[in-house]
């Protein structure tokens, strides 16, 4: 391989800046196959980045701490490199933003901080505090109180542009939401204690609500309407998931876990309503406090991490880049330091990717940074490869508006948009990514910006173009408007309910909705009355698996969309779950299997039985209806061993389960 050939080739400010300044040798090997780093030595950086967060105008705010204290943040242009650029300020705002949350207001671009460690207080003490960043002045400002102290809580951008906020020490028992002015509700009808404090892995999942897990495996769904609600989603195994880990939702309602106590990964998939998850390949080694970074082209990179936590045994310092397309990792090039506990890495607009921090406590005490260079920005020989550029662009974008991008004279194979990071504790609390659809007309492209709130919630973008030798552009940073959505889907209609194999189906004509359903919800009662939220699904017919013979249920339905608008409800519907035939049992009468059983009760009427056999010793295909309470096989042949089950039915065709399996051999 050979050393980057800066003079020749085209590249950004940032890596110009950065390379002038250290010199050619201070830049590593490189390919299009493993990247390279520029690994600076020594102290670079003002302070340890613990939190890392990428501005409108494409500067890095970071926060955390040096020599024990805690109260600056810094401000770096990477247009300047290394070298320069850092604006070191204090906070004097009194409040230890220390291990708190952040995230990028869709509204005003400044970067909102949701607590932290309540300042001169033992380390168990979190605060309610909350800061603003103001990028155009450079300021830190207090804002209104949480309703709880969060001390490791994680944010989240909803469609709405509201924030959400779970989690934190102080503040297990509610999650709460910062409104769009600025005020805080607490989600009482929305309980998470029973969920783990420590920076929850959150995502607005493809239905509008909050998908999320803890580092136990407990998966859960949250919506954030009103006072709330919080549903259980299912468990991972707690080999597959801890504080060490990292976790990037890397397509649309497609998220990927990876690292901490073992060197695998898992693709957890929403696109449905009950999350699906599934093994796919493994790193190099086991990484804990492995951060992800998800790529200008979709790929996912992993930075930093040891196999014992926060410790120097079996530090991995490669870049390694898992394949969406593949499910294959590739180690790509090392860097020089090791990213442990309080390391960051955030994506940058020239697509590089910006590592730094680890310590406090930690075996290193790392003030400073490196950058990394994916292998899209080299040619095959190391050297830079010609890239793309955006020549213009709007600067913000509607949900569902189409757009147009000047790129010059470049074949532009894709154009994709990256939400800018807000990153720490190996968990950027707002990145995903997303491949918009254009079409070519000389050097302009026609864009579709993403058709669903949820796919893109509001706030900030880098909107990449990148050619047919997969290189991408610099980065242009484009707003997402919040989508104003008021309008609830219509009421549900045709609403029906029936018991075909012994369970409540429900049936409906699909409700419409201004922009569109995101799913409905179904409440359950048993005493008549509207009952609480037992499930949601994407469409019908839904059938009810958790019923109980003999009781009576209530149903109402309810559509809503992305925004969390609901519906009027259904009218309500009720329906009996029947008991199976009860006392079955099988003689032989003339060597033929002969069936009896005890008469069915149905408030409606028990209009027959339904006979089923097989010769698997489990419930077969139906082969005879009767209105009596016995029946003769006549039909057995000899030396066979049949297996009967029977189920009452009424008039309308619903039935009741199976009755208890009974078995004869026929002589």
């Amino acid at each position: 391989m050979k050393s980057l050939n800066l003079p020749n080739l085209r590249q950004t400010a940032g890596l110009l800046a950065s390379c002038a300044m250290l010199g050619a040798g201070a830049v590593a090997f490189a390919d299009n196959g493993v990247g390279s780093w520029l690994s600076p030595s020594g102290n670079n950086w003002p302070l340890i980045p613990i939190h890392a967060t990428l501005t409108p105008d494409g500067r890095v705010v970071t926060y955390g701490t040096k020599s024990g204290g805690n109260l600056i943040y810094d401000v770096w242009d990477p247009a300047s490199g290394f070298a320069g650029g850092h604006i070191t300020l204090p906070n004097q705002t009194q409040t230890d933003i220390f291990c708190g949350a952040q995230v990028v207001l869709p509204q005003s671009g400044s970067i909102f901080l949701a607590g932290g460690k309540l300042l001169n207080a033992p380390n168990s003490t979190g605060t309610p505090a909350t800061n603003l960043f103001d990028y155009t002045t450079n300021t830190l400002n207090r804002g209104n109180n949480l309703n709880r102290a969060r001390w490791y809580s994680t944010t989240t951008t909803l469609v709405n542009g509201e924030v959400y906020i779970q989690g934190g020490n102080g503040g297990a028992d509610f999650p709460e939401v910062r409104d769009t002015t600025g005020n805080f509700r607490l989600l009482t009808g929305a309980p998470t204690a029973g969920y783990f404090w420590d920076y929850p892995r959150d995502f607005v999942a493809p239905d509008g609500r909050v998908f999320g897990f803890d580092s136990k495996g407990q998966m859960y769904y949250v919506a954030t309407s009103g006072l709330g609600s919080v549903a259980g989603a299912g468990i991972l195994s707690p080999t597959y998931t801890a504080t060490t880990a990292s976790a990037v939702m890397y397509r649309p309602g497609k998220i990927l876990q990876f690292g901490g106590k073992w060197n695998g990964a898992l693709v957890i998939d929403l696109t449905a309503m009950t999350p699906k998850w599934r093994t796919t390949g493994s790193m190099s080694s086991v990484r804990q406090w492995v951060t992800g970074t998800v790529l200008a082209d979709g790929r996912v990179l992993a930075t930093g991490g040891s196999a014992v936590a926060n410790s120097l045994t079996g530090v991995n310092n490669s870049a390694e880049i898992w394949n969406p397309n593949t499910g294959i990792w590739t180690v790509g090039a090392s860097g020089s330091t090791a990213r442990l506990y309080h390391s960051t890495a955030l994506l940058l607009p020239d697509a590089s990717v910006l590592v730094g921090g680890g310590g406090t406590p930690g075996p290193l005490k790392n003030l400073n940074a490196e950058i990394y260079y994916p292998p899209y920005l080299f040619t095959s020989s190391g050297a830079l490869a010609p890239r793309p550029s955006i020549e213009s662009a709007p600067d913000a974008l509607d949900i569902g508006q189409s757009f147009t991008i000047g790129v010059g004279m470049a074949t532009v194979s894709r154009v994709t948009l990256v939400k800018t990071g807000a990153v720490t504790h190996s968990f950027n609390m707002d990145q995903r990514f997303l491949e918009l659809p254009f079409a070519v007309s000389s050097t302009t492209l026609t864009v579709q910006a993403p058709t669903r709130a949820s796919d893109a919630p509001p706030g900030y973008y880098l909107l990449f173009a990148i050619d047919d030798q997969g290189v991408p552009s610099v980065a242009k940073i484009v707003k997402i408007n919040i989508q104003t959505d008021n309008s609830a889907p219509s009421q549900p209609t045709g609403f029906a309910l029936s018991m075909p194999n012994g369970k409540p189906t429900l049936s409906w004509t699909p409700s419409t909705d201004n922009i569109a359903v995101a799913g409905y919800i179904i409440h359950r009662s048993m005493d008549g009355a509207l009952g609480p939220e037992v499930a949601r699904t994407l469409s019908g017919p839904w059938v009810d698996s958790s019923v109980a013979a003999g009781n009576t249920y209530t149903y109402v339905l309810e559509a809503y969309d992305v925004a969390g608008n609901v519906s009027l409800a259904s009218s309500p519907m009720s329906i009996t779950v029947y008991r199976a035939p009860a006392n079955v049992s099988v003689i032989l009468i003339n060597g033929q299997p002969q069936l009896t059983w005890n008469a069915s009760i149905d408030i409606v009427g028990v209009a027959g039985y339904a006979i089923y056999r097989s010769t698997k010793r489990a419930l077969g295909a139906k082969v005879a209806s009767t209105t009596a309470t016995t029946w003769l096989d006549t039909s057995a042949q000899s030396g066979v061993t049949y297996t009967y089950g029977v189920r009452a039915y009424d008039a309308a065709g619903s039935m009741s389960g199976p009755s208890t399996l009974v078995s004869i051999t026929a002589p």
